[in-house]
């Protein structure tokens, strides 16, 4: 189906042309016609999909163009609203707009923190009717009058399951509470867990439901396990980095102090990486990204601070260093690469305490995750679990074999009291 059949206008078909678009993928053949129509949506897709596309797209099409000039606190009124979890994907989205609304009069913002409120607000000064912001910045804009929700005519919450499970329900009930009764909204979530469902029933109003089918497992991302004892995992990092000579690695982590500490190893090793984090600044995240995609540090190490929030073209290998901490997190860990058909690579290094999760994964993606060996760094979990379940049945049989001898010396001594007790009687029994 082109673009062309999805109530787009020309004006947004050249654009799209423009970037490269031939056809849209299948979120964006489904939402699109929806929210052109006005209907709220409750979608699931995964990343690397297009997603953002299909609500910006509309968004750009459906918001009026005001008729005059702001002056005042009227500045502040915003017209659509866009909110996701972390600063990166905020300014992701943002990017996406600019790069979309060419000839359109709307002009977007990313509100995010880590910076001061003055930048932007002198955006939102200078014309822009579209926020895209983390909730706690939103808030603080708010509370500072520097936004308002007033006349909001379109809303959109991204990656909603992520926004609940980092703990900003709190936040997104007040920011709901400010919005105008009658606006367009539309939730994106790859789970839906009830908290999810939950939030869009106080905030959709009689949703359409797009789901659309597949999984990680695309054809596009080779995922391959590779199994190592804890204490090789960095020798076998630094290997595999040496190994690929392809500019654009990411490595996942799950603790700062992770991420922190390979990052010196790979130093003493003089590949260059460098380290992204939630207790990096927001300039010096900007800055990793930057010397990232430009190619100036080959490996990015990462916790899933940035796993929703990175769209790197041709990021040809992604490794995880430690399976996350939730399952759910390696789909969007694995989908920074193979993104727009693009081929991509995905390797796990799993060590013994991470086999029964990587056994809980594969049920979660329904696939078996390709096991593969690198030479020198031989590994058999299933020789150290097989000796661990033997383990455990020696000392199963031994508690047993111990409390067969409890009960049976407990028998004996019952025995012999009985046998005391009857001499005694006969003792002390009256013969008449």
């Amino acid at each position: 189906m082109p673009f062309s059949n999805l109530m787009l206008s020309k004006k947004m078909q050249t654009n799209l042309k423009a970037l490269g678009y031939s056809k849209p993928t299948p979120i964006q053949e489904k939402s699109i016609p929806l929210l052109r129509k006005g209907k709220d949506i409750l979608a699931s897709s995964q990343t690397g999909t297009g997603k953002s596309a299909s609500f910006i797209l509309p968004i750009l099409e459906n918001l009026p163009i005001r008729e005059e000039k702001r002056v005042g606190d009227d500045r502040y009124k915003i017209d659509a609203l866009i909110l996701a979890p972390t600063r990166e994907l905020v300014v992701q989205i943002n990017n996406s707009i600019k790069r979309y609304s060419k000839g359109f009069p709307h002009k977007s913002v990313a509100v995010y923190g880590g910076v001061k409120l003055g930048g932007q607000v002198k955006e939102i000064r200078a014309g822009a009717n579209i926020v895209v912001a983390t909730t706690g910045q939103l808030l603080k804009h708010i509370k500072n009058r520097t936004i308002n929700l007033s006349i909001v005519k379109i809303v959109i919450i991204d990656e909603a399951d992520k926004l609940l499970e980092m703990g900003f329900i709190d936040d997104i009930r007040v920011i709901i509470k400010l919005l105008p009764k009658k606006r367009q909204s539309a939730m994106f979530s790859a789970t839906f867990p009830s908290s999810v469902i939950k939030l869009a029933k106080s905030l959709l109003n009689n949703p359409i439901r797009v789901e659309i089918e597949g999984d990680i497992s695309a054809k596009e991302i080779k995922q391959l396990v590779c199994f190592i004892g804890e204490e090789q995992k960095t020798a076998l990092l630094i290997h595999l980095l040496k190994e690929k000579q392809a500019k654009g690695i990411l490595v996942f982590v799950n603790s700062k102090r992770g991420a922190n500490l390979i990052v010196e190893k790979l130093e003493e090793q003089k590949i260059k990486s460098i380290a992204i984090h939630g207790d990096k600044s927001q300039s010096i995240r900007d800055k990793a990204l930057k010397d990232f995609k430009n190619g100036e540090a080959k490996v990015l190490i990462a916790t899933d601070v940035v796993a929703r929030g990175i769209d790197i073209k041709n990021l040809p290998l992604v490794i995880n260093f430690e399976l996350p901490i939730k399952n759910e997190e390696y789909i969007h860990r694995v989908g920074r690469t193979g993104r727009a058909k693009n081929q991509g690579e995905a390797i796990s290094l799993v060590c013994q305490k991470e086999v029964t999760q990587l056994e809980e994964l594969e049920k979660l993606l329904h696939i078996k995750l390709q096991k593969v060996t690198i030479e020198g760094f031989n590994y058999n979990p299933s020789l150290k679990l097989s000796n661990k379940k033997n383990k455990q049945k020696d000392i199963k049989n031994n508690e047993k074999l111990k409390k067969a001898k409890e009960l049976a010396e407990k028998i004996m001594n019952k025995g012999k009291k009985s046998e005391k007790t009857a001499n005694k009687s006969k003792k002390n029994s009256r013969h008449f």
